[in-house]
């Protein structure tokens, strides 16, 4: 893909996740946004190979508070922690944001999960609060799924590998020359 190109489907990206609040009628109102490769590398999520989710945002606007429901559902690839082979984390969650709007207020003010915004205030930048959503709902942990019979399906070349560099209890008890001379050491 050539850069300049990259830069405008960046910049339209990035554009889908403003959701224009000035103006919008009192009721519930549907946005469809697709999480793709380019809102991954926006995204900058350290070690996301690749992804496609689908969020469905439900807006409710009543007189001064807009409430917006987030279901998150897709996938993402991100390297296994054991073997570092891409695996495939499927997603499916829910998150919500709550806007508060106010006459007084001139800086934004964001905390968790409730803003408090101008009244006058034209459109949400979703982008970040998408970003952090999606991070948080990544498990801690990455590994490729055991199989029925509850074998590990990571690479059986690194799998082979990590095995003979694993310390076994033989091993275990030795101590190095180095260290067992310390022990002759005495504290005045």
């Amino acid at each position: 893909m050539q850069p300049n190109l990259l830069k405008v489907n960046s910049k339209e990206k990035r554009e889908e996740f403003k959701l224009r609040i000035s103006g919008v009628e009192a009721g519930k109102h549907s946005y469809p946004i697709d999480c793709d490769k380019t809102f991954f590398e926006l995204a900058e999520i350290p070690d996301l190979q690749d992804g496609d989710v689908k969020l469905q945002i439900l807006m409710d606007v009543s007189d001064k508070i807009i409430t917006l429901d987030f279901h998150f559902k897709g996938s993402v690839t991100l390297p296994c922690d054991r073997c570092m082979e891409p695996v495939n984390i499927d997603l499916d969650f829910t998150d919500n944001l709550v806007v508060k709007l106010m006459p007084w207020i001139e800086e934004s003010e964001e905390e968790d999960n409730l803003w408090i915004v101008n009244e006058n205030t034209y459109e949400l930048d979703l982008f970040h609060f998408v970003y952090e959503s999606i991070s948080l709902a990544l498990p801690t942990r990455i590994l490729h799924p055991d199989d029925e019979n509850g074998n590990s399906t990571c690479n059986p070349e690194i799998m082979k590998k990590l095995e003979e560099l694993t310390p076994h209890e033989a091993d275990k008890d030795e101590i190095d020359p180095r260290w067992e001379a310390l022990k002759n050491i005495k504290q005045s």
